[in-house]
């Protein structure tokens, strides 16, 4: 018999994963998306197949594989939500990170991010895009492109 806590566990667990195949079948669905961004939807979709290989061949642990697939989900949402507003077959430039992964991607003052609003530039490269919570809370950046 399972116990109660695996069970719970378990069930969670699958409702997680059925939340992001309706997601991921959701965002491939759009037909009125461009070359660049069907290619970027494609390549998200391969990201995720390649970390089901890894969690079925006990390659990686669940914790890394939640986390590496949460933040698929994330950059994934970013990209096409940016990509919405801009109305452009672009794919921007997009970096998902954790509270703890923050100084490994701005240099001066990393925690100034938990306060940022939208839009602000650190480092004169990154622009803060907003957060998401899933599983844990991820910093969405862009990285500023000069043209």
């Amino acid at each position: 018999m399972i116990p109660a806590k695996s069970h719970i566990a378990v069930t969670v667990i699958f409702l997680c994963f059925a939340q992001l195949l309706c997601e991921s079948a959701a965002v491939g669905q759009g037909s009125g998306y461009g070359p660049e961004v069907r290619s970027f939807l494609e390549l998200m979709r391969h990201e995720e197949d390649e970390l089901d290989f890894q969690i079925k061949h006990n390659e990686i642990s669940h914790k890394e594989y939640l986390l590496a697939k949460n933040r698929i989900a994330v950059q994934r949402q970013s990209v096409v939500s940016l990509v919405k507003q801009r109305g452009e077959d672009a794919v921007p430039e997009i970096h998902v990170v954790t509270a703890g992964e923050l100084d490994q991607l701005i240099e001066q003052n990393p925690d100034d991010v938990k306060r940022a609003k939208p839009g602000q530039v650190f480092d004169d490269k990154w622009k803060y895009v907003g957060k998401a919570v899933r599983g844990e809370v991820f910093f969405v950046f862009e990285r500023i492109t000069v043209r």
